[in-house]
């Protein structure tokens, strides 16, 4: 039986590596982690085919494509038998491009979403439209008035086991 790839300390510090500096070269993870250069390569791939790298991306600021209006919306709707109206009713949200998240809820709501808007009223035409997009669906809105800080994912450490920030 394999050890789990996430129980490896080179497999966690990598993560950790990547989740700081997604743009970083194979060649400096290597030199920090202190490893060759196949062998990073080796075990990103492996990281990548298990589902624990689930991509690469850019984080860009909603203020700076003028969607600075970022609210949480809480949705309820008809819940039934139909797998095809749910799954339907996700495709829908998922194809409106300034809803950035979705979540399944446990609770009095059935889902939570993280929507972006230009302004109140584009705020309010977002609600309008998820609430359109299947029958019986309502909404409760918090408006985020800062954010203090996005992680890029979970740690890989156990919390007693966290790497310690470099002091400048």
């Amino acid at each position: 039986m394999t050890k789990p790839l996430m129980n490896d300390d080179l497999n966690r510090r990598l993560v950790v590596l990547l989740q700081l500096e997604g743009r970083i070269s194979h060649a400096e993870l290597a030199e920090r982690l202190g490893v060759s250069r196949p062998t990073v390569i080796d075990r990103v791939k492996r990281l990548e085919a298990e589902g624990i790298i689930q991509g690469y991306s850019a984080r860009v600021s909603p203020a700076s494509v003028q969607k600075p209006n970022v609210c949480f919306v809480a949705v309820r709707h008809r819940t039934g038998d139909d797998d095809a109206l749910e799954r339907d009713f996700l495709k829908a949200l998922q194809d409106e491009p300034d809803i950035l998240e979705a979540y399944t809820v446990a609770g009095e709501d059935c889902l939570l979403l993280k929507i972006v808007a230009d302004t109140p009223t584009g705020v309010h035409d977002r609600l309008k439209r998820i609430r359109s997009l299947a029958d019986q669906v309502t909404t409760r809105t918090t408006f985020v008035l800062r954010t203090h800080f996005v992680k890029p994912g979970p740690s890989p450490f156990p919390f007693e086991l966290q790497p310690q920030k470099r002091k400048s």
